[in-house]
């Protein structure tokens, strides 16, 4: 098993919202990266509001990447504009993960006889 980090960054301007990330193993070697615009206009903005942007990545991020890897970190850069774009945190991460069955892509740990996902999430 070899761990990796996913970093977020978003921008909101006038007219669109992007967000890019970027998966790398703990030493900073990229393994994917990836990159979506939505124009405000067209936008489901409960969508965007909702968190399910990064939540979305994230599952792309490992369907894309070898079983060998888990996931330990994420790191959310704060939202320029949070009414448009919300950030997920621990516990809607850590739904989204089980009720999408991703639990083998992210790095597993025992808290007090219950299996809960190691991985951290936070924001900058």
């Amino acid at each position: 098993m070899t761990p990796y980090k996913i970093f977020f960054n978003n921008r909101v301007t006038a007219t669109s919202v992007v967000v890019t990330y970027n998966a790398s193993t703990l030493d900073n070697v990229e393994i994917f990266n990836g990159r979506i615009k939505l124009q405000i206009t067209t936008a489901n903005a409960r969508f965007l509001s909702s968190g399910n942007v990064a939540l979305r990545a994230i599952e792309t991020t490992m369907m894309g990447i070898s079983t060998k890897y888990r996931l330990v970190a994420v790191t959310f850069t704060k939202p320029e504009v949070p009414a448009i774009l919300s950030i997920p945190d621990y516990e809607c991460f850590n739904k989204y993960v089980f009720d999408h069955g991703m639990t083998r892509g992210v790095l597993m740990v025992m808290n007090k006889n219950k299996k809960r996902i190691g991985v951290k999430v936070q924001s900058v």
